[in-house]
């Protein structure tokens, strides 16, 4: 497409062509898209069994990739985990240093008010470190937005396992690795870059033993890690290559993420938008 030099606020990039970000509307006109259920229960000689199919809901899982969205969901996670560990004193907060130290004029020497100047020894910091907030605000839409966005990622790149559910009669790391591995994932993670970094994520009930047994196993496994569909973060998501996901953290999770979107799903023509936004309210 030929460009015109009024299309962008910003003068720089006259020379290169962006084009505008797809809305957040799924690809299918259909409630559902369907995903396979791998068999957890399979046997040692079976590898990557199926166990059936399962339905995902398409308003979260069938979603254009917008790197906009993630982006700052991702700087807002890394903000919010900043610090400031030790914080430095100012000259008024340091101890002392109340009287002038010598006389203004007579001395020969420099005019100095106060031994807790930041020049002096054991004086104050002139601009120290102070603790802090660093935690920036989203609007609760875009934090779901960019959720569904690296979920929808998940699926499109076959990074997503679905399993019946996340559960072990003993939290046994033999156990769990001779699973993960059995689905056709390569464990442990290495430095190197070698493996996959798998994130399992259950469902909310923490009553749950089978699951916690897992959970408990899953932290002694470099590169996995576990959660419940409550704390699913897109920080998670995007630090992790593969998704390992239970039928019931799938409940959780999509109703986490409200229910189906309220838009129309048709964009153009507008008459058209007009009659199925009348039709469905």
């Amino acid at each position: 497409a030929v460009r015109r030099p009024f299309q962008q606020r910003n003068a720089r990039r006259d020379d290169a062509f962006e084009p505008r970000l797809a809305p957040l509307v799924p690809s299918t006109a259909e409630p559902h898209v369907q995903a396979w259920v791998s068999d957890w229960e399979a046997a040692a000689g079976q590898a990557d069994a199926r166990a059936g199919i399962a339905l995902l809901r398409s308003d979260v899982w069938d979603l254009p990739l917008r790197p906009d969205l993630v982006h700052r969901c991702v700087v807002a996670q890394h903000a919010a985990l900043k610090q400031v560990h030790r914080a430095g004193k100012s000259r008024h907060e340091v101890r002392g240093g109340g009287r002038k130290p010598r006389p203004q004029k007579g001395t020969g020497k420099s005019r100095q008010g106060s031994i807790r100047a930041p020049q002096w020894r054991g004086g104050g910091v002139a601009f120290p470190r102070q603790r802090r907030d660093f935690a920036m605000s989203l609007p609760r839409r875009v934090v779901d937005a960019g959720t569904k966005v690296a979920l929808s990622d998940k699926l499109r790149r076959s990074a997503l396992l679905l399993v019946g559910r996340l559960a072990l009669d003993e939290p046994k790391t033999s156990a769990l690795l001779e699973r993960l591995q059995r689905l056709g994932l390569s464990l442990p993670h290495t430095r190197a870059g070698g493996g996959h970094k798998v994130l399992l994520v259950g469902g909310d009930d923490r009553s749950d033993e089978s699951q916690a047994a897992a959970r408990l196993a899953a932290q002694n496994i470099p590169g996995v890690s576990m959660c419940l569909a409550k704390d699913v973060s897109v920080l998670k998501l995007v630090s992790h290559s593969v998704l390992l996901l239970s039928l019931d953290g799938l409940r959780d999770l999509e109703s986490r993420l409200g229910g189906p979107a309220p838009f129309p799903r048709r964009t153009w023509p507008p008459s058209a938008v007009l009659r199925e936004w009348q039709a469905a309210n």
